[in-house]
């Protein structure tokens, strides 16, 4: 069984600043303005840095690779005996005695630079088995030719589409989407239940879905893609549609959030409508939308909207509104077995992509430590502010009052932080997630609104305030994977600190530890009352 261990038990573990993406200029989201998406230099699937219980320790600058030799220096110990700076052998024998020494030297460098090839050559091998065992395709036609696509240009997509992929700085594929975009893009349309980890590119995935199915010349909706908050539904849009579509001049698309109206009489007449499912539903059913000639149905988050105590009478009101013909697509990181199996049941003939087990949910990017607070969450939070800013952090809370009492509390003290849950205002939601995207916010308290799909780049740090519970009191699962999941994006590296305040939470802890991890540790305590030891942790120098 999984425990909850000290960080200095184990072998080191890795917890280095998180490394500078490189931001990519993209086409303007809106008139005047500039928006930048932030790619990770190496792409979603580059092998982590090595762990304590993982590969055996390399030198820095990859896997395997050989130490970097400093210029003018030695790279392996002297082959003489002594060591370095041994005087010389007395005599005659000297020159003969330094050439021997050479030699030796030359030699053992040599055979440590085949060693490492070869454990490059082993490793890269290793990584691309891990990878195929990672993901399970179920398909609906067990006859049908499974593909998967390496580059983005074997998927035959139109050049305007190529332009914009490239432009939102992909050069390739990640692992759901080489296995993912054949089967989205194939013809005629297949439906498709997918599951990958959070930051591994699923919108992409779908989004290509959508905008491969549009015709231009058709003035009507074609794709509706549905997401449980507006935050989310407003970053799929602005994020990642507009950026991908960059290239496809005359493209509508529309928000269908709460305070957004269409006038009396009219009728949508967007190419691709994003929003929540109680809108999308109140456009429906008031026949401001027209659902019959969609082309493509996305459910993003799918196991939260379909859950019995998540959006699922709404998505499913809307999905029974389109066409057989209508192409769903369901995505999400986590499907308990009871709503994939309802996801089975409502969505036709479905192929299947599935991680091979929960354990393979955890990115192995984001380093997850506990800190006993013993009753002063609090003071503890207010002590490590400054860790708080050192990149852009998210604290999630169990409810909102806890939200904003923890806000008070910090705002008293001087600190700049800010409150997002759903009892604000909309305006004022959507003007705290530009701000917090924009850097101008360091630090935001939020509940579970947060949790799911939002993707700030900066974010370097989670906080579990309150470890995450489902009404019942038991540990919820779902939540602490996509809460952690909004750092570590798209192979970037992340730390997520849980407050351990007593027994109970440990136990919780303790049980969410084994659900993903039970073999080996995944969860390491880190000192509350040492900020220095704690910085040097997050660092990755303790």
């Amino acid at each position: 069984m999984a425990e909850l261990v000290k960080e200095s038990e184990s072998a080191g573990g890795w917890g280095a600043q998180p490394s500078p993406s490189a931001a990519v200029e993209t086409a303007p989201a809106a008139e005047g303005a500039t928006t930048e998406v932030a790619v990770d230099g190496g792409g979603w699937g580059a092998p982590a840095a090595a762990t304590g219980d993982s590969a055996p320790p390399t030198a820095e600058g990859g896997w395997g690779a050989p130490a970097a030799v400093a210029e003018g220096g030695d790279s392996t110990p002297a082959a003489t005996e002594g060591g370095w700076g041994a005087p010389a052998a007395e005599g005659g024998d000297a020159g003969a005695a330094a050439a021997a020494a050479e030699e030796a030297k030359q030699e053992k460098i040599k055979k440590e630079i085949e060693h490492s090839a070869e454990v490059m050559a082993m490793l890269a091998v290793e990584d691309e088995d891990q990878k195929k065992n990672r993901i399970r395709v179920i398909q609906s036609d067990p006859n049908s030719h499974l593909s998967s696509a390496k580059t983005f240009s074997e998927l035959n997509l139109p050049e305007n589409l190529l332009q914009g992929i490239y432009g939102m700085g992909f050069d390739r594929p990640s692992q759901i989407q080489e296995v993912a975009l054949p089967l989205i893009l194939a013809n005629p349309p297949k439906n498709l239940i997918g599951q990958a980890q959070s930051g591994s590119g699923k919108t992409v995935a779908f989004t290509l879905g959508m905008l491969f199915r549009i015709n231009l010349q058709e003035n009507y909706p074609q794709a509706i893609c549905v997401a449980p908050t507006r935050e989310l539904a407003n970053q799929i849009l602005s994020d990642v549609i507009v950026k991908m579509a960059a290239h496809m001049p005359g493209l509508r698309c529309q928000l269908a959030l709460a305070g957004i109206m269409i006038p009396r009489g009219e009728r949508c007449n967007a190419h691709i409508v994003v929003g929540t499912p109680g809108k999308i539903e109140d456009w429906i059913r008031r026949r401001m939308l027209d659902p019959r000639q969609v082309k493509v149905f996305v459910l993003d988050e799918a196991d939260d909207m379909i859950a019995e105590d998540g959006h699922r009478e709404k998505s499913i009101a809307i999905h029974r509104q389109m066409s057989p013909q209508c192409q769903t697509l369901f995505f999400s990181a986590t499907f308990n077995e009871g709503v994939f199996d309802f996801a089975k049941r409502i969505v036709r003939a479905p192929n299947i992509i599935k991680l091979a087990s929960d354990e393979e949910l955890v990115l192995d990017v984001i380093k997850q430590l506990w800190i006993d607070t013993a009753g002063n969450k609090q003071e503890v939070l207010s002590d490590i502010y400054d860790l708080l800013t050192m990149g852009q952090s998210i604290v999630f809370v169990r409810t909102k009052m806890g939200a904003n009492q923890i806000t008070q509390m910090l705002v008293e003290k001087g600190f700049d932080v800010a409150t997002l849950h759903g009892d604000l205002e909309n305006l004022e939601r959507d003007v705290l997630m530009d701000e917090f995207r924009q850097g101008k916010r360091k630090v935001l308290i939020s509940t579970n609104v947060l949790a799911r799909g939002v993707d700030v780049p900066a974010v370097s740090l989670v906080v579990n305030y309150d470890i995450p519970t489902t009404y019942d009191g038991q540990p919820d699962f779902e939540s602490y994977l996509h809460r952690i999941g909004r750092t570590g994006r798209f192979g970037r590296k992340g730390v997520a600190i849980n407050f351990v305040d007593n027994e109970h939470d440990k136990g919780l802890l303790e049980q969410i530890a084994n659900h993903f991890s039970p073999a080996r540790t995944m969860i390491f305590e880190a000192p509350g009352d040492d900020i220095e030891e704690l910085e040097k942790i997050i660092q990755g120098t303790a």
